[in-house]
């Protein structure tokens, strides 16, 4: 009982004031009624500046969403044996958004829309919650614009929804949620020609000029440091922009502008040649638009993003990561914090983990997330364990617990970046997140680029404990061992070997990688395993 209050002081004591106040205003009772009017919404004009959705259904009636299949005909909107991800995803309606606006569809649009209204209680249940609520808001805004089609109830149904958002806006998780809060009552705003001076345009304005600078940091990460919502974030500035013209004039679109100019080079060397994310944090592939979409989004609106090959390295330094790419490696490392002291909910103890490709195929690798919620295997997911970093005492570098908690987390120090001018590299990093148990041991990592190696250098300070390092292979990488060494080939053909450059137990075992929600591919893992003091080499040579 004593653990579990000192880990929750330890989760709590970062918090915002503001976060606690809300906390205890969402509590109470919320004074909003229905309203059987709305204002007269915007003079249709046909629009599709938006990014279409994936086939997600065909009929309206069963949909996949992170990999899993229901019926709402059976299952209804708000099913408790139905994770809530699944649930949130059913009340976004980016179904509506799908590349097909046929007579036969557009039928089917209206009816769920209908039955959306007709089976949600106003205020009640997962789809009043307010983070869908934002989404649906969007949604339904941006359907309408392509096809005119929103009857008079479910305008009225969506200023109802607006105004209950608006009511409550997310201050007590603040981050991404509050800003798509924050978009949403914008696009209300657009489509209800409300003008600057009425309640909610206020409010979503005040929202934005808070949250773009706090949100989009200096190196243009998005600061909750998980490139698939950075992802998400370049799109919901897109979408701003978009709708910029029918906003105030103290609208921020330059300021928007920069923020996505800046935020496009920072994920351009987040992706891989593939366009998959690095695996940082809660990060999945499919479901943030890939980098190609935002790309062409982004010309359609004119905002220009120019293909930066850049430096082949470069560090990140307010996100913490470093990044070295040329023909042969492709390296992506995490050397800063977990996320904002206040907002780690997306955080993983991955701190000094890295990704590694090999001429252009994917070779080491986090293990990525595939859940959400409270279960064990999101626990799993989120340790340590799960990532290309080294382990000690079997205990998290970051103490993630239940779905979205962090208690006691790593801070990285005397952090060296050295480039020099042929491109060569070296950098460095040590993290406190082991101080807490016997011995406070110190983990610190050395990365050597040189020519075709790459040597990775792990010392570890302490006294009798035990230390693993675990090095995570793509399930498109057949490993064999031969003698000290590790073979890692692809189609047949061996393309890098890792040799230990230091005398230390180590075994292949088999693993699991989670490159989308709801997947899980085997794979194979690395894992060495040492006492303290320790220092462990190993050493990537590209064949």
């Amino acid at each position: 009982m004593l653990n579990k209050l000192v880990r929750l002081y330890n989760t709590v004591k970062y918090l915002k004031f503001k976060q606690i106040y809300w906390r205890i205003i969402y509590l109470l009772p919320r004074l909003i009624t229905q309203q059987k009017k709305c204002p007269s919404a915007q003079i249709h004009r046909k629009i599709d500046l938006f990014i279409p959705r994936d086939g997600i259904t065909a009929d309206y009636q069963s949909f996949i969403f992170l990999s899993e299949l229901n019926n709402i005909a059976v299952t209804g909107w708000d099913n408790p044996s139905i994770s809530k991800l699944w649930r949130y995803n059913l009340h976004y309606f980016e179904y509506l958004l799908q590349n097909n606006s046929d007579d036969k569809h557009l039928i089917s649009h209206t009816q769920i829309i209908s039955n959306w209204i007709d089976n949600n209680q106003f205020g009640r249940g997962t789809g009043w919650e307010q983070y869908p609520t934002s989404l649906r808001i969007i949604n339904w805004i941006k359907w309408h614009w392509r096809t005119n089609l929103l009857s008079e109830s479910a305008k009225i149904s969506l200023w109802n929804q607006i105004r209950y958002l608006e009511s409550r806006p997310e201050y007590h998780l603040l981050g991404n949620h509050l800003f798509i809060n924050a978009k949403a009552l914008l696009y209300a705003c657009a489509f209800f020609k409300l003008k600057e001076e009425t309640h909610i345009y206020r409010t979503a304005i005040s929202i934005i000029n808070e949250e773009i600078n706090e949100q989009f940091l200096e190196d243009g990460a998005h600061f909750e440091l998980s490139p698939m919502y950075h992802s998400l974030a370049m799109e919901d500035l897109l979408d701003l922009i978009s709708i910029s013209d029918q906003l105030p004039s103290n609208f921020p679109k330059e300021v928007i502008k920069e923020k996505f100019v800046k935020g496009m080079q920072w994920l351009q060397t987040m992706i891989y040649n593939n366009e998959e994310l690095a695996h940082f944090n809660d990060c999945a592939n499919g479901i943030a638009p890939k980098f190609s979409k935002l790309v062409n989004y982004a010309a359609e609106l004119g905002v220009v993003v120019s293909n930066h090959d850049g430096p082949k390295s470069i560090y990140h330094k307010s996100s913490g990561f470093v990044v070295y790419k040329d023909n042969g490696f492709h390296l992506i490392a995490d050397i800063g914090k977990v996320g904002p002291d206040y907002l780690p909910g997306h955080a993983h103890a991955d701190t000094l983990s890295f990704e590694l490709a090999v001429k252009g195929h994917r070779v080491i690798v986090n293990s990525g997330t595939s859940v959400y919620g409270s279960t064990k295997e999101r626990l799993r997911q989120r340790g340590t364990s799960a990532h290309s970093t080294v382990q000690i005492d079997n205990q998290d570098s970051s103490e993630v617990w239940s779905g979205f908690r962090v208690a006691n987390r790593a801070t990285p120090f005397d952090i060296s970046v050295n480039i020099s001018k042929n491109g060569l590299m070296s950098f460095s990093a040590c993290h406190d997140g082991y101080k807490r148990i016997m011995g406070s041991p110190i983990h610190k990592r050395e990365f050597i680029y040189s020519n075709t190696s790459l040597e990775i250098n792990d010392q570890i300070s302490g006294f009798g404990n035990t230390v693993v390092s675990r090095y995570f292979i793509h399930p498109d990488i057949e490993i064999s061992k031969v003698e000290e060494e590790f073979l890692f080939c692809k189609n047949g053909e061996v393309i890098v070997k890792l040799s230990l450059e230091s005398a230390h137990d180590a075994l292949i075992y088999d693993s699991t990688y989670h490159d989308k929600f709801g997947s899980s591919i085997l794979n194979k893992c690395i894992q060495i395993t040492s006492k303290s003091p320790q220092i462990i080499k190993v050493k990537f040579h590209i064949i």
